[in-house]
């Protein structure tokens, strides 16, 4: 128990990169980028992506998002993007990036936040027990 829970809290520290596609069904009336950077601990690490391209993704809107944030604020994250698809009833496309591995979830209405968030972190514990994990920032 001791080595996974060790094992936990440092993968808890590597960081994840998230790409955030919203959709674009009509305009949001709060931008998500505007709505993230709401909370002070995900300023720094969430940014446009720039270039005002999603790669043609038809129903998705142009406004892509990064974030790279530690693991251990994606619940935090997860719920922030939850709340602002409840408001906007509209969707966001998210791909997690861990090292090799990446794994896209689709929010909308009907997400459980708590259940994107459990199938994120069983794909980056797969990551980081396959060696793609620490040497994924560098």
């Amino acid at each position: 128990m001791t080595q996974t829970s060790t094992g936990a809290s440092a993968g808890a520290r590597q960081p994840v990169r998230l790409v955030l596609t919203p959709r674009a069904a009509r305009p949001p009336r709060v931008p998500l980028l505007t709505w993230i950077h709401q909370r002070p601990e995900f300023r720094a690490g969430v940014r446009d992506a720039g270039g005002g391209r999603s790669g043609g993704r038809p129903g998705f809107s142009d406004a892509v998002i990064i974030a790279v944030v530690a693991q251990a604020l994606l619940p935090g994250l997860f719920h922030l993007l939850q709340s602002w698809v409840d408001q906007q009833r509209t969707e966001v496309s998210v791909r997690v990036q861990a090292g090799e591995s990446e794994v896209e979830i689709q929010f909308n209405g009907r997400t459980d936040a708590t259940k994107l968030i459990d199938q994120a972190t069983r794909a980056l514990r797969q990551a980081i027990e396959s060696g793609g994990g620490p040497d994924a920032a560098a």
